[in-house]
């Protein structure tokens, strides 16, 4: 697929009219540097009459000079507009859709050069005429534009600024831009030609054409759809690794001293730890570990990680010599009126639920609760300080 500039569709070299039409202009107020300087570039034959004869051809000159003068002219815009929007209607189904994409930029710089150019009367009749042809995803848009109809309403607008200098980006295939390219060349229409070379922009692709669910699934935002750069950003998926975390154990005590015959102690083996000393068994069928990249970690969970390894190295493998502790709680004068008690996941607090719906709970570490206010202190409490909203509380389901 290849994106293409909609100056490279449209010719963008003036023909043999349009240039002697300026030169004649050129003549007229006596602008001889540049007139030598265009002569130049274009390499137009200094024989060909009208260049410097008054016999000129002046029907061909009125008729390149009134194309410049009907894009401003007001009354050609809706005309231009109507056209444009007939050719699409009577396209073949399709090309219909893809064509119909370009109805909605044209409508809005059309609509922008009609308020630019003071014609705020025009400007207001078409666009209460079209908006309704628009797609509902853009009516919002147009309702916001709407309320622009000064040219000093346009400084600082978000919206018209976003027209103004970002190009609007169309998917066309190469069949549809072929289309629409002979239709604009056989029409002439160089209020369309302009706004599709200055703020349009068609990003080509060889295939057939896209249905409308297909177009509709990707339209609707202010400068048109994402071009393919958007969506070659890198994105990691799968299983987080492991980070690689290495811990020195800590060294076997020495035997207390010498022995009696004055030899040196023997220094005893560290035992390796089970936990790093056994080997995990690769499966066969598992795709390899660098397949799918991921992001590297962040601080938090890279100390989160080396405390959770931390805390698995310290564990105690279970066995007949090392079996484990038990703690035992009491509950006094508590007979009959216990309906149930649980322990948080840290086993720091005990919580307990009693017969008249009482619950209290109790700390099981040497770092005791805070007390509770009373009603009085409560009433004291400044409700808009910035302290009181940083209060937190854990809720236990007991």
């Amino acid at each position: 697929m290849n994106q293409v500039n909609p100056s490279e569709q449209l010719p963008d070299k003036p023909d043999k009219a349009t240039i002697l039409a300026v030169l004649q202009l050129l003549r007229k107020y006596n602008l001889k540097s540049t007139e030598e300087v265009l002569k130049k570039e274009t390499n137009i034959d200094l024989t060909v009459p009208g260049v410097h004869e008054t016999g000129q051809n002046e029907s061909e000159v009125s008729s390149v000079l009134s194309a410049y003068k009907s894009e401003g002219d007001p009354k050609v815009y809706e005309g231009v507009y109507l056209d444009l929007k007939n050719f699409i209607e009577n396209s073949l189904d399709i090309y219909k859709h893809e064509l119909g994409t370009i109805l909605y930029p044209v409508f809005v710089h059309m609509y922008l050069e009609l308020v630019y150019n003071n014609h705020e009367e025009e400007a207001v009749k078409f666009m209460n005429r079209f908006k309704q042809d628009q797609e509902d995803y853009y009516q919002d848009d147009l309702k916001k534009l709407s309320y622009v109809t000064k040219r000093d309403q346009m400084k600082g607008n978000e919206l018209t600024d976003s027209f103004k200098s970002s190009e609007f980006i169309i998917r066309m295939s190469r069949d549809t831009l072929s289309l629409l390219k002979r239709h604009l060349l056989e029409k002439k229409h160089s209020v369309v030609i302009n706004i599709i070379q200055e703020h349009l922009y068609f990003d080509m692709y060889e295939g057939v054409a896209r249905n409308k669910a297909q177009i509709d699934a990707t339209a609707g935002a202010v400068v048109g759809e994402a071009t393919r750069q958007d969506n070659k950003a890198k994105v990691y998926y799968g299983l987080l690794k492991e980070p690689d975390l290495q811990f020195v154990p800590g060294e076997e005590e020495e035997g207390e001293g010498e022995g009696g015959d004055g030899e040196k102690p023997k220094k005893k083996k560290s035992k390796k730890d089970p936990l790093f000393s056994k080997k995990t068994k690769t499966d066969p069928n598992a795709p390899p570990v660098d397949r799918m990249p991921l992001p590297e970690l962040k601080d938090a969970d890279k100390l989160e990680k080396i405390k959770s390894l931390r805390e698995a190295s310290k564990r105690v493998t279970l066995g007949p010599e090392t079996l484990p502790s038990v703690c035992m709680y009491t509950l006094l004068n508590s007979i009959s009126t216990v309906t149930c008690a649980e322990i948080c996941e840290d086993s720091s607090l005990l919580g307990v639920g009693f017969t008249d719906s009482l619950i209290k709970v109790w700390s099981l570490t040497p770092q005791k609760l805070k007390a509770m206010k009373s009603a009085e202190a409560l009433q004291d409490i400044d409700r808009e300080a910035g302290a009181f909203c940083d209060f937190t509380c854990a809720l236990f389901d007991v």
